[in-house]
């Protein structure tokens, strides 16, 4: 019985956290954690994974009909999934996006299961050199495949860099660029950058290109099983973008968020190199999805096996588990593995079905003037912003940062602002690697 409850807190856990942008899983799971202190250490589990998947599904959903990425993970779906639905795809693109995202999670579980003798292996073969040469890597696909001209991309990344590493560094014991103001001493929040250097530009584009009424067809369950024999037409997209996902939740120090990006900078990159990209590719919606949600899974393998979190929502969960004197272990991990898994295909499974659900009403939306709902977003995200904010007592300091931003924002209205935001998004796993293959070869 405790493990049903669980279960649906789960759900309703990422229901909250992917249909709201800004909230995110370790919002959720930080308001979550008297909860979570008094479950066994299966359930802990349970209630991760389930929250985990359907937070997926829906990221996805919010990204592609209101162009706001849930999280950064999302952000490659939404810029691909938005132009569809503003070009009167966005059925095409819900469906595609939620069957890849399912089947993904299929796929990472099963390479778990392949790979489980053999682990130890492979982690002993991961090292910086490895990790370095990886993170360059997407980083340079990155600016070979935006818009912009790579002068103009190589700009933007190193623009979002440097707004990544303000703030007061305690390693060094020193402060950059924050001129001894105390907003800026913890650094500038994820959020504000997402919402007024990526949406805003994204939003005002977006209506300039189209000002027709929005306008949804809805989405049925038929639509997924007739649509099901035409996913064989992006199977290699499908295959290549799982793996990559999965690889990325293996990885200590990387995540399956960045494997996320990695995977839809190189899908995007072969199909300019096939000639065959324009804005709001289905090829590379599919590949930012099932990237996400095939490493949604995996990411489970370096906390269990190893030890360590990738990601802060699993720092949480370990904390949770050290506090109950619950210690991670092979042993452990092998005896609620089968619970786990069954849980997380059911949570991905009701992800699917819900999916549909949640668009059809969206449908309530039709004919509204497009101004409207993206005023509204604008809105609903600077709110998101403060509260956001106050979780750490400065929902003010948020504010005035994401108010300042908007200037910025508006700038760049005719480039394309992802090597900005990647920028600040690969800053910290970048400058960490390559400070630490310095100090490993000189």
């Amino acid at each position: 019985m405790e493990t049903a409850i669980v279960f649906l807190i789960g759900i309703v856990s990422g229901l909250v956290s992917g249909i709201l942008p800004g909230v995110g899983g370790l919002v959720v799971m930080t308001l979550a954690f008297p909860f979570l202190m008094t479950l066994d250490p299966a359930n802990i589990l349970i209630f991760y994974v389930t929250m985990v998947s359907i937070d997926q599904f829906f990221n996805g959903i919010t990204g592609i009909v209101f162009g706001i990425p849930g999280n950064s993970m999302s952000i490659p779906t939404t810029i691909e999934g938005h132009a569809m639905f503003r070009r009167g795809e966005g059925s095409k693109a819900i469906i595609f996006s939620a069957l890849g995202s399912y089947f993904a999670s299929i796929f990472g579980v099963l390479l778990i299961v392949c790979l489980l003798p053999i682990l130890w292996s492979v982690y002993g073969l991961w090292n910086t050199t490895i990790q370095s040469i990886l993170l360059t890597f997407a980083a340079i696909i990155l600016l070979m495949v935006s818009r912009n001209k790579i002068l103009m991309n190589l700009f933007l990344f190193g623009i979002g860099s440097f707004l990544a590493h303000i703030g007061f560094s305690e390693e060094k014991g020193e402060a950059f660029f924050t001129f001894n103001f105390d907003t800026l001493y913890s650094g500038i929040p994820m959020l504000p950058v997402l919402s007024m250097l990526f949406v805003l530009p994204m939003l005002i584009t977006s209506y300039l290109k189209n000002k027709k009424p929005f306008n949804f067809p809805g989405v049925t369950f038929d639509g997924y099983f007739k649509n099901v024999k035409k996913l064989k037409t992006y199977m290699h997209t499908l295959a290549r973008s799982s793996f990559l996902g999965s690889v990325g939740g293996f990885v200590p120090g990387m995540s399956y968020g960045f494997s996320s990006i990695l995977a839809y900078v190189s899908e995007r990159w072969l199909r300019i190199r096939s000639k065959q990209y324009k804005l709001g590719d289905t090829n590379c919606l599919i590949a930012s999805e099932s990237a996400n949600n095939a490493g949604a899974f995996t990411q489970l393998v370096p906390l269990l096996f190893l030890g360590i979190p990738i990601t802060a929502s699993e720092a949480l969960i370990y904390h949770v588990l050290e506090a109950r004197n619950l210690p991670v272990s092979i042993e452990w991990f092998s005896s609620t593995f089968q619970s786990v898994v069954i849980f997380f295909l059911i949570s991905a499974t009701i992800g699917l079905l819900l999916a549909a659900k949640y668009v059809n009403l969206l449908r309530l939306f039709n004919g509204v003037k497009i101004l409207y709902v993206y005023v509204a977003i604008i809105l609903f995200l600077l709110f998101t912003i403060y509260q956001t904010g106050q979780m750490y007592y400065a929902g003010l300091n948020h504010l005035i940062i994401a108010l300042c931003l908007i200037p910025f924002g508006m700038l760049l209205i005719k480039r394309d602002p992802t090597p900005l935001v990647f920028g600040f998004i690969l800053h910290e796993p970048l400058w960490d690697s390559w400070v630490r293959l310095t100090e490993l070869y000189l």
